[in-house]
């Protein structure tokens, strides 16, 4: 197929390009006119749109050559690349837990997947009360496998470095993540903003704490120099696609090699957020329970794979993990990515309320002083785990202080 020269798709140019792609039109039946195609844009970067016909719906989405919410704010179109090829690698090894990729345009950075039209994204879904105890130990299986399976643990170091070298080309948005999330929120800056004067003194006590700035600049440092596994890089609840019994993880276009525990803290701080954003007791024990959960999950998993081929594959660093030095080998790597879930967590926290891209989750309460409260108990939280990271030796004093906490504010 000729690459056709890069233009914004309208509903006219997406069923001309699905007419082109046989495999895809089967999927949706029917002639191109008999093709409904509804936009369903909700993030910062993308137009996203499903198309659905008599047999059948898929999603497709375009990146634009700026963020979708700031034009003025110019940004390269190859996201739509990473994403097709972070789901292309992931895909055999975590099966169901995410999508697949049907089709992707180099030339118009179109990636179509399959719909998930009959999902709701997790975090719509915990605003309206949904209590799914089987999401979080899904995700913590899909990091499992994504993070295992794509590490040096399973492959050959020249596959490794195959793979690394493609998503080390990711720089636009990995310069966001750098910016955004790590960097931005502990300076004056701008893009960071806040809705209640009660914040500022935390946020003040937070750029002036030598403890918590060293911890924030070590977990910057492991970012971008522990190439652990291959990072989802975005693994917030607004990236989960859910059903009380089916969970897809999707949005994977920050993909990256990094400390596996950045996916896990990303995942565990929105839950916090969360926590924080639901005042009713029972809420919160639903929350803290997720997040266990989910931590059990993914050491279960991972180490179930770590342990479960006493023949590994010819050039991984496996075999040195085996023998005498096995467990402690394995409980070292597990506490090493323990410590970066809860570092993580605590930063996600932070950039997702006094940064660029807040969180919806207190929107949900009505009362502004009950809102500037649960969010100052959020941002507290998090201050006192960066402040003192190197005193959670697991995650279940992170829980421990993180029900403490949630009692004092209720």
């Amino acid at each position: 197929m000729t690459q056709t020269p890069y233009h914004t798709l309208d509903a006219n140019g997406i069923r001309d390009l699905i007419a082109g792609l046989p495999d895809v039109a089967t999927r949706l039946g029917g002639a191109p006119a008999q093709w409904r195609v509804r936009e369903v844009s909700d993030g910062n970067l993308n137009n996203v749109f499903l198309v659905g016909g008599p047999a059948g719906e898929v999603c497709l989405k375009q990146s634009l050559p700026h963020v979708r919410v700031d034009p003025a704010w110019k940004m390269p179109l190859d996201r739509t690349f990473f994403e097709a090829a972070w789901l292309r690698a992931v895909l055999p090894l975590v099966g169901g837990l995410t999508t697949e990729c049907l089709y992707f345009d180099p030339g118009l950075y179109v990636l179509i997947v399959e719909s998930l039209s009959g999902h709701t994204v997790l975090r719509t879904a915990l605003m309206q009360g949904a209590d799914w105890p089987g999401v979080a130990p899904r995700i913590g299986t899909f990091i499992a496998h994504a993070a295992f399976g794509t590490s040096l643990l399973a492959r050959p170091f020249e596959e490794v470095f195959t793979t690394r070298r493609t998503f080390a080309a990711n720089v636009a948005l990995t310069r966001i993540t750098l910016d955004l999330v790590l960097d931005d929120p502990y300076r004056d800056h701008p893009r960071n903003h806040w809705h209640d004067p009660i914040l500022t003194p935390i946020v003040l006590d937070i750029r002036s704490s030598a403890a918590t700035l060293l911890a924030v600049e070590n977990l910057r440092r492991r970012f971008l120099s522990q190439p652990q596994a291959l990072l989802h890089g975005d693994l917030h609840t607004g990236s989960i696609m859910s059903t009380a019994d089916d969970t897809r993880v999707i949005d994977g276009e920050f993909a990256i090699y990094g400390p596996i525990g950045f996916d896990c803290g990303m995942f565990v701080g929105n839950l916090v957020l969360h926590y924080f954003a639901t005042p009713e007791r029972a809420a919160r024990k639903a929350a803290l329970r997720d997040i266990a959960a989910f931590w059990g999950s993914f050491h279960e998993q991972f180490m179930g794979l770590w342990k479960g081929n006493e023949t590994p594959p010819p050039g991984t660093l496996r075999p040195l993990a085996y023998g005498p030095a096995a467990h402690v080998a394995q409980h070292a790597f597990m506490d090493e990515v323990m410590g970066d879930t809860i570092g993580f967590a605590g930063i996600e926290i932070i950039r997702r309320i006094i940064g660029y891209a807040h969180t919806a989750d207190f929107d949900m309460i009505a009362d502004p002083k009950q809102r500037a409260a649960c969010r100052a108990g959020a941002l507290a939280f998090a201050y006192h785990v960066l402040d003192h990271l190197g005193e959670f030796h697991a995650i279940n004093d992170f829980l421990y202080y993180l029900d403490e906490q949630g009692q004092v504010g209720l």
